[in-house]
């Protein structure tokens, strides 16, 4: 069969065209992930878990971690308080014997006994030999319970070995910054002072300790403290109702922190000063040597 032949000039039919759809190549989709991520992200393991078996692996795993947690915890909380401990023994510790406040003078005898005689001017309440070579001065809280350890484990020591023996002269001076209770507890010991009874009332105080503003040392146990002490309670509810000792107690917390007094018990030892309640060991080497 003979093909059709085109004329001259004649244009050449254009044939349909197929669009074809191209699938993206993989390289311009893909997300430029590094291998070792990508690696990561697949799981080593493949665990194939029966829909049936599913609550008695629950079962198995919980119990597994409730005996690790039983049996891990306290070995973890041991090493944790282990390390802490070294910790704390690693650091160096604070001096317990320290410089007074800085006072404008080189020499530091003559400035411990400024500091002294300044501080004693305002002290109303001693114990011990008005002529002793020593004087202690502790800065109290009747609310605080390393006041209240000192008092039970290294008061009595002192007593005994430099008190009594007319070498030490011991005074007691209010910073009372607990609370309100702490206060009170304060003011009343003074109103124990107008009937001669502050050492009694100081010691009751702090045989009664219990908890900080906690109501141990509410108003009417401090009326009963005294009560139990045999004082006039008329004369001594009274001083504590009016609040006559109120002012006092608080220029003499101010008094305490314009001396640098930050925590009780801190205790001026001839001008020297030693902080917290430290054992019996450390007050006689602070003492001893002024002794001499």
């Amino acid at each position: 069969m003979a093909t059709p032949k085109r004329k001259q000039g004649e244009a050449t039919p254009e044939r349909p065209k197929t669009i074809t759809k191209r699938k993206p190549k993989q390289e311009e989709t893909k997300l430029d992930v590094p291998q070792e991520i990508e690696s990561k992200t697949r799981p080593a393991v493949t665990f194939s878990i029966q829909s049936w078996a599913t609550p008695i692996v629950g079962l198995i795993m919980l119990v597994i971690g409730l005996l690790v947690g039983y049996y891990v915890r306290p070995l973890t909380l041991a090493q944790s308080s282990s390390a802490t401990t070294a910790s704390l023994a690693a650091s160096p510790a604070p001096s317990l014997v320290t410089p007074p406040v800085v006072l404008p003078t080189t020499d530091q005898a003559a400035a411990q006994k400024i500091l002294m005689d300044s501080v004693v001017a305002k002290v109303r309440h001693f114990k011990g030999d008005a002529n002793a070579p020593v004087t202690i001065i502790e800065f109290g809280d009747f609310q605080c319970p390393f006041c209240g350890r000192f008092f039970a484990q290294t008061e009595p020591q002192m007593n005994e070995q430099y008190i009594k023996s007319g070498k030490v002269r011991f005074a007691y001076f209010n910073f009372s910054f607990l609370g309100p209770e702490s206060n009170w507890a304060a003011e009343a010991a003074e109103c124990a002072s107008d009937q001669n009874k502050f050492w009694e009332y100081h010691d009751k105080l702090y045989n009664s300790q219990s908890g900080e503003n906690q109501g141990a040392f509410n108003k009417d146990n401090l009326k009963k403290f005294a009560q139990d002490l045999g004082l006039d309670t008329q004369a001594f509810n009274n001083c504590l109702d009016s609040g006559k000792y109120t002012s006092l107690v608080q220029a003499d917390t101010q008094a305490s922190s314009a001396l640098g007094v930050q925590s009780t018990p801190t205790f001026l030892i001839n001008g020297q000063t030693v902080i917290g309640a430290q054992p019996f060991q450390v007050f006689q080497q602070a003492i001893d040597p002024l002794l001499k």
